[in-house]
């Protein structure tokens, strides 16, 4: 006879499952990771801020003390000029060496570029002067001024700027005007009747009508004036004098 076949062994449902109940889910890892990706993103970001922040001011820093930083002086040295000044006394001629301090490097090109007119305006102001306005030492300031001015209005033509009035003098600021009111108590001092010589001093008079103190010396006024100078925009800035001979 034939074999039956074998039964087959049929499988018993787990008892979670005869339960109704699903096996619980294992939760991946990607929300740690991105919860450590920005943290660490948010610390960079913090740290680059400071660390910039500070780099930052300290170029800023650097950048304003260049820009603070003195221009360094430029200077443009005349050839020597020698020429008769006007009769004072007897003939006397003048040898001056002068040096120029300009604004900038452009108005040292331009002085240059005009020399034979800067050289011809100074050869006839030297001339005009007699000694005696220019042995003292106010003298010789009050001409490199007045030379500075005529130079600068060479410039001033040539760049198409308005030239300047020649002006050696300019009013004394008010506030460094020596003040009239100082000086009106040692007048009135000096002003007070004094009794003559072996006459007493009248009854009742303040003892100081009859031996008034020494009255102290007023100050002596300031100028009304003081010698001009350059404005900050003007291409020649000072006049130097290298060497000075009146002979």
């Amino acid at each position: 006879m034939a074999k039956a076949p074998p039964k087959k062994e049929e499988k018993k449902p787990d008892a979670a499952a005869e339960d109704g109940e699903q096996p619980p889910k294992k939760k991946g890892k990607l929300p740690l990771i991105l919860g450590l990706v920005v943290l660490l993103a948010a610390g960079g970001g913090g740290a680059w801020f400071f660390l910039f922040k500070d780099q930052g001011a300290a170029d800023a820093a650097q950048q304003g003390a260049q820009a603070q930083a003195p221009k360094p002086p430029v200077f443009v040295p005349l050839d020597m000029f020698t020429v008769n000044l006007a009769a004072d006394e007897g003939g006397q001629f003048l040898q001056v060496g002068a040096t120029l301090r300009v604004l900038d490097q452009a108005a040292a090109d331009a002085v240059k570029q005009y020399m034979p007119e800067v050289r011809h305006r100074t050869l006839g102001l030297l001339a005009s002067k007699k000694p005696s306005q220019i042995t003292t030492a106010e003298g010789r300031e009050r001409l490199a001024e007045e030379l500075r001015q005529h130079v600068n209005n060479i410039l001033l033509a040539a760049a198409g700027r308005p030239v300047k009035p020649i002006a050696l003098d300019v009013p004394q600021p008010a506030d460094e005007a020596a003040p009239a009111a100082e000086a009106k108590p040692a007048e009135a001092a000096a002003e007070a009747p004094k009794p003559a010589e072996g006459e007493a001093p009248q009854e009742g008079a303040p003892a100081e009508a009859a031996a008034p103190a020494a009255a102290a010396p007023a100050p002596a006024p300031k100028p009304a004036t003081l010698l001009s100078r350059a404005a900050a925009d003007d291409p020649v800035q000072s006049v130097f004098f290298t060497s000075f001979i009146i002979q």
